[in-house]
């Protein structure tokens, strides 16, 4: 349950569990529709996640950022449950090797003899290498 005027947040991938039920005052992600703020009082919603930045801000007021790619969005009674295929803090991300990250995707996606599977998975590499370079 949430405090009056939160959210409670969870945020968790297959790797780890960020948060589970903290209380938020603000949820910021993108969707396959776009950027989603979510604020108390939002109505109840599910929605497919797109590769991109996100923030929520606590209850206390500092805002955290990350990066997430894929999963999905659901909202229900003031609970937030993003599911990340992966998520990265602003703090976690090398940027270095994101950059590394990004130049290999577009070079495998230079490939002609890429198949289907092997470009969509090179796409979102690079999509995410990009993302996690625009945090800082």
């Amino acid at each position: 349950m949430s405090k009056p005027g939160s959210l409670n947040l969870f945020i968790l991938s297959p790797e780890r569990k960020l948060l589970e039920g903290e209380h938020v005052q603000k949820v910021s992600v993108f969707t396959t529709e776009g950027e989603v703020e979510v604020f108390p009082g939002h109505e109840d919603y599910l929605c497919q996640l797109d590769t991109g930045k996100f923030s929520y801000q606590t209850v206390a007021g500092k805002t955290v950022r990350g990066v997430i790619s894929t999963g999905f969005i659901r909202i229900e009674d003031q609970k937030v449950v993003v599911l990340a295929e992966t998520l990265e803090l602003e703090g976690e991300i090398d940027q270095v090797r994101a950059k590394r990250a990004q130049e290999n995707a577009q070079k495998m996606l230079k490939e002609a003899s890429l198949d289907p599977e092997a470009f969509k998975k090179y796409n979102l590499k690079l999509q995410r290498a990009v993302v996690r370079q625009t945090l800082h």
